[in-house]
Parts: C-alpha cells; structure tokens; sequence
C-alpha cells in the first residue's frame, strides 16, 4: 500500500474484495478429502522457504476450492429460487383450472335438471316448436347434442390438465426440497473452507513479511529459491508478443490511482492499487518473461514481466512468487500471490506498467489497458 522511500509507492488500498464462490453441483465431490481433525499450523519442513511454500500452495488450493463451492453455491440458489417461482406459478394455473373445471361441471349439472324437468333433451331456448316442421326439430337436437359433446370434451380436458399440473407441482417441490438441501451442504462447506482460509492467510502474512525481511522471495518449489538468480537480462523476444491482454488479478476494488499525491509517498503514487484479499492468485497481463524478482524494499517481494520492447509491468507487496527469473509466461498465468509486505498497509496488488524495467518510466496502467481492450471496473 504505501512505499515511503523517495522512489516510489503504493497508496492504502480500500477493504478488500469479498471472494466470491462457487461450481458445479458436483464440486464439493471433487475438493480434496477432510483431514480427520482441523489443522490449525502447517508443519515446519525445516526450513522457513520450505514452510511459506507449504503455505502458499495450501492458500491456492483453498482459494480455489472456495472459488468453485462459491459458484456452485450461487448456481444451486438461483436454482431454488427459480423453482419456488415455477412451483407458484403452477399452483395459480392449478388453481385457475380446478376453477374451470368446476364451473363447467355445474353447467353440465344444470343442463341435466333442466332436461329431467322438461323430459326434453332440449333446453327451453333451443326447443323447435312443432311448426317450424321436422328439419327445424333434428337440427335443434343436433346443436343440443354438440354443446352437450363439447361440454363434456372441455370439462374432461379441465381435469386433465388439473392433475398434470398437480404432478408438476409435486414434481417441482420434490426438486427444490433436494436443491435446498444441497444448497444448505453447499453453504456449510463454504463457511469452512473460508474459516480455514483466513487461518491459512494469517499464516502466509507472518511468514512472507519475515521472508521479505530476511531478503528472501518465497515461492513454491521448483519456482525460486534462495540460491536461485533474482534477475534475468533484459532482451526483448525477436517476435512481438500475442495481443492477448487480461487484468492482473480477477476479483478486486480499485483503490489508490496513478499519480495520486500525499504524504505516503514522497514522488507521488507510481501504479494502480487492486485491493484484494492476502493471498489472491496475481496474474501476468500478457505474454512475456520474467525479468526480475526481488525483495527486502519498499516493494516487499515484488516482480517484473517484460512484454516486449518498451512494455513492462510490476507487481507489488507479493506474499509469494510462482514464477522464477527468465521464466516465459502466458497472459493470464498465476505468477504469484498478493500480500502486505515492504511498504504496505494492507493486503493489496500494486501494479505498474513501465517503458523500461526501471522505476521512474512509468505509465498509468488504467488507459494502457483499455488501450488494449481490458476495461477495468
């Protein structure tokens, strides 16, 4: 959040994003299993680089499976919601037909006393009179005997479509009862796992402000160590890169803008601020390699990714690197995690964009993006 070196900074970022969640009905069947009992500290390999990659790697796959029980809770609850619709509108239409049949039950009923009364199948609107001749009287009992047939036809038809609509509504209550009951499974899986993500980020903070103090960057295994080189030379790839641009990370609230002024930098604010929750995976915006990776400064664990001739971007106040020096990435690739280390008060990404990999050439990452159709919200 706030550098306070002459150099350069980040501004305090904003609250951070709410993690959002959740998959397909089937995700929680794919989360790895339970442990028998609540971890509460992972195990110390020997070693505090060993320890912050256990960590990290335990933050990812939280964070993901937060991310899929997430959609798959909202999936399953609009699925409740629009079969709790559907349900009443099937019992009004249920009750408006058992109304029509109804009505016309009681016409039929009417006709027959009339006809018993009379001892006529005629009704006394459509009786002939013997002087309209035999024709007049056959087509009398004709239309009465059509009405009566077409009486019958839309009284039965009413009844039908009565006890389809009744199948339906039970069929639709039976569907959202097991939806509600996924969805209330859903929502105690995802308060779990949220309770043992913020332990597990708790964790990261400490471990990633002590490995940024110590000079060290963090990362996952295979990805940096403390013997491995933090910088890579600059050499621009001999073709341009894809035009496949992306935000740096998915989920955020824009915080402290490029240029902004005050008393926590002394230059004025170098990037754009992405408050995020610690831990977030931060992604590389385009295609390029990874130029350097340092740590220990007002920067905390922070990481460069040149793009091309001119086009460099940084990434700031990291908890972890997942990508090491001289690494090829892709636009959208999990390149590291968010934090609070060096200058920070608070978990956020500090991005920048620079002409060259060096603090002082930069560019306000905003417009740079949209330039390259990435809209920022």
């Amino acid at each position: 959040m706030a550098v306070l070196t002459a150099a350069a900074g980040t501004a305090p970022a904003g609250p951070p994003a709410t993690a959002s969640a959740a998959a397909e009905p089937s995700a929680v069947a794919h989360l790895p299993p339970r442990p028998a009992a609540p971890r509460r500290h992972l195990p110390a390999r020997g070693h505090g680089s060993d320890r912050l990659a256990d960590v990290s790697l335990e933050v990812l796959r939280l964070g993901s499976a937060a991310n899929r029980t997430g959609r798959s809770y909202a999936k399953t609850l609009h699925e409740v919601w629009a079969g709790r619709t559907r349900a009443s509108r099937l019992h009004a239409a249920l009750l408006r037909e058992r109304r029509r049949a109804g009505e016309l039950h009681r016409m039929a009923g009417r006709i027959a006393a009339a006809q018993y009364r009379t001892g006529s199948r005629l009704s006394s609107a459509s009786r002939a009179r013997p002087s309209d001749g035999p024709d007049a009287v056959l087509r009398a009992y004709r239309e009465a005997e059509q009405r009566q047939r077409l009486l019958a036809e839309r009284t039965h038809e009413a009844l039908r479509k009565s006890r389809s609509l009744e199948a339906d509504s039970a069929a639709v209550l039976t569907r959202s009862a097991a939806l509600e009951a996924h969805r209330s499974r859903l929502d105690t899986e995802r308060r779990r796992i949220s309770r043992r993500l913020g332990v597990v980020r708790g964790q990261l903070q400490v471990l990633a402000r002590q490995a940024s103090r110590g000079g060290r960057c963090g990362g996952l295994p295979g990805t940096v160590s403390a013997a491995a080189p933090r910088s890579a030379p600059v050499a621009p790839p001999t073709t341009a890169p894809g035009g496949t641009w992306t935000r740096p990370v998915e989920r955020y609230e824009l915080s402290a803008g490029f240029g902004g002024s005050g008393r926590r930098w002394a230059r004025g604010h170098t990037g754009q601020d992405f408050a995020v929750p610690l831990g977030t995976p931060v992604r590389s915006v385009g295609q390029g390699r990874v130029i350097r990776l340092t740590c220990g400064d007002g920067f905390g664990i922070s990481m460069v990714v040149q793009h091309g001739t001119g086009a460099f971007s940084q990434y700031a106040h990291l908890s972890a690197a997942l990508a090491r020096p001289g690494q090829r990435v892709r636009p959208g690739q999990q390149i590291a995690l968010s934090g609070s280390t060096g200058n920070s008060t608070g978990p956020h990404l500090h991005f920048e964009v620079r002409r060259t990999p060096h603090l002082g050439s930069g560019v306000d990452p905003v417009p740079w993006l949209v330039s390259r159709g990435v809209r920022l919200r």
